[in-house]
């Protein structure tokens, strides 16, 4: 796993000290070695101190062929094509052999080598067509003059680009590197993006906190050419569009089985330690359950501690490690965890609202004294049904049976929400359940300015785009594949990617393998939720055949932390004078009282987001 940057343009020229900032900006995402290729105005390599006209480089985390042969930027053998690649493309040794055979020869043993030769073989689309991995990349074809940047299908690794009004293009792993070559305008700021942060948690889609910096969407490719971009997507997997004809539970159970296998098998290879991070949880679980029962790996697994209780999971992750006679170490947290909880929120360039980064950044750390890799179980909930607004969406909007099945006592201020929920229907309605901060209390810390630039019709309008594709789909369906296009893609793996490198470490997510995203896309209801309105049915079904239920069947916990206990004392009081104090012409200081109260607790998640904000807000000050 790697930190990959890059420029090019037809009018302007980067200093190389500009290149080597944004480069080195990215330096926690590759400790182990960097490179920079450089080209002037007339194409030829640029002479030491020169300006380029374009520019590739790239900080290098080893995984797969530590030698200095799997060094990038890399090139074929001509030099006529450069890549600088971030990611791991798990078959790529299944193209070595034909790609050999059709002359090209190999200098190393790495998968970034492999992307090139399929790159001049068959061009970049079927290229990316053969590849299952996590990614991104920028390749520079000097033949053509063309810039092409990728991601991968389902957006497990980042990437970020600007394009400026001279046609220049920018692009890197992170927002900071972007930042760091002084072409971007800081003080101007998305608004829109800014509203979705507050309603959402993040901004969605293609959207930054900065006007001028975008996302590169998941299974999207750009190509810059004489200063202008054109974008396409290359894959999609709407939620049951084409579902399949109902099985047996075993039956899907069984077919399930086979491909998570193989997806954890290619993501086992590996030239540095490995491991499993094991919550104990439905997903987790039948990861470590196939990994050590079905393919004999020998993984060790890792969990979290923390010395809150009710937040701790490692007591019920080591009964199942026991019970799979898989080694089991706990990561004990016992430091200070507020003195991190600044360099956290920075970690993600603009404000995030998602505080269990907190967990995630603590046991990426913990981990990364033991291994260089570790295989999660990120992707279960949102693919195979497990969260509870789909339960609650069910209940509002589904069939007479749903309706029944998930039927519950409400208070009288949810019994007016339910109704509100429910007169809004399901495409509107789901939006506004998976918001965190309602419009009144968006008013009440917006100013004016800024209440009377956004628009929340314009700040939705990013998520319900992905309603179009699945509006023939059935409820539960279209309900995944909106939060796996943004919950997904915006929020969680934004944020398992920038605390895991932020120490350095590599995250694999097998359940996230496209192939598996693809059979659970086609999944009668039967198979997603259980008679008794359990989710994820088959991922049950599967892990019964390893682990006894009483070792898993539990209530979900999710990975958080108690903020909102933690805002009641000494941290809440700092947060309220430090709001108070705010400067900025988008936000009302008198908001503070109200976010971080005194006499009673606060939203923990709009707690999170005034913090979170606060720390973007004094790193753009600073600079």
């Amino acid at each position: 796993m790697c930190g990959i940057t890059g420029f090019v343009s037809e009018q302007r020229t980067l200093e190389p000290a500009a290149l080597i900032a944004m480069r080195d900006a990215l330096t926690h995402r590759g400790p182990d070695g960097c490179g920079l290729v450089a080209w002037n105005g007339k194409g030829l390599p640029c002479r030491e101190g020169e300006p380029a006209r374009i520019g590739l480089a790239h900080r290098r985390l080893s995984i797969i062929d530590l030698s200095d042969a799997g060094a990038q930027p890399m090139s074929t053998e001509d030099g006529a094509a450069w890549i600088t690649y971030n990611g791991e493309f798990y078959n790529f040794q299944d193209y070595r052999a034909e790609l050999e055979g059709r002359g090209h020869v190999f200098k190393s043993r790495c998968d970034t080598e492999t992307i090139l030769h399929l790159y001049e073989e068959y061009g970049l689309e079927k290229t990316l067509g053969r590849m299952n991995g996590m990614f991104a990349f920028g390749l520079w074809d000097r033949r053509a003059q063309t810039l092409l940047l990728a991601r991968d299908r389902l957006g497990k690794k980042p990437l970020y680009y600007a394009h400026l009004p001279d046609g220049s293009l920018l692009f890197a792993s992170e927002i900071k590197a972007l930042l760091a070559s002084g072409l971007i305008d800081r003080n101007r700021l998305d608004l829109t993006g800014l509203d979705q942060f507050w309603t959402f948690g993040f901004a969605v889609g293609s959207r930054t906190a900065f006007e001028q910096i975008k996302r590169l969407e998941p299974a999207q490719c750009l190509k810059w050419s004489r200063g202008r971009i054109e974008l396409k997507s290359y894959w999609d997997c709407p939620f049951g569009v084409d579902p399949a004809p109902d099985r047996d539970l075993d039956a899907w159970a069984d077919e399930l089985e086979a491909l998570l296998c193989d997806a954890i098998r290619i993501r086992l290879i590996s030239d540095v330690p490995l491991g499993l991070f094991l919550s104990g949880g439905i997903d987790s679980s039948v990861m470590a359950a196939l990994a050590a029962r079905k393919l004999r790996a020998p993984v060790s697994t890792f969990s979290v501690s923390f010395p809150e209780d009710e937040y701790n999971e490692a007591p019920f992750a080591h009964r199942i490690a026991e019970h799979l006679g898989v080694p089991n170490t706990i990561l004990s947290v016992h430091e200070d965890l507020q003195a991190y909880f600044g360099s956290i929120a920075r970690q993600f360039d603009e404000p995030f609202g998602d505080s269990s980064a907190i967990p995630t950044y603590f046991i990426s750390k913990r981990a990364r004294e033991h291994v260089t890799v570790a295989l999660t179980g990120d992707g279960g909930d949102e693919v195979f049904g497990g969260y509870e607004t789909y339960r609650e969406g069910l209940r509002l909007w589904g069939n007479r049976q749903q309706r029944r099945l998930f039927r519950r006592a409400l208070t009288l201020p949810e019994r007016l929400w339910s109704a509100k929920l429910k007169w809004l229907g399901p495409r509107r309605g789901f939006i506004r359940l998976q918001s965190q901060s309602a419009r009144k209390h968006r008013r009440m810390i917006y100013s004016d300015r800024l209440w009377r630039a956004v628009s929340p019709e314009i700040s939705a309008r990013d998520r319900e785009k992905w309603f179009g594709p699945v509006l023939q789909a059935d409820l539960l369906s279209q309900m995944q594949y909106i939060s796996l296009k943004v919950n997904m893609v915006d929020d969680i793996l934004v944020k398992v990617d920038r605390m895991s490198m932020a120490n350095s470490l590599e995250c694999r997510a097998p359940l996230l393998d496209y192939r598996v995203v693809e059979f659970a896309s086609r999944l009668p209801y039967s198979a997603k939720i259980t008679e008794w309105g359990q989710g994820k049915a088959v991922l049950r079904r599967l892990l019964s055949r390893y682990v006894p239920q009483e070792l898993y069947q539990r209530p979900k916990s999710g990975f958080s932390v108690p903020w909102e206990v933690w805002c009641r004392g000494s941290l809440g009081t700092e947060l309220r004078e430090r709001w108070q104090r705010l400067q900025s012409p988008l936000f009302r200081p008198e908001a503070a009282e109200a976010l971080f109260p005194a006499d009673r607790d606060g939203s923990s998640f709009r707690q999170w987001l005034a913090f979170s904000l606060m720390e973007f807000l004094a790193a753009q000050a600073q600079e």
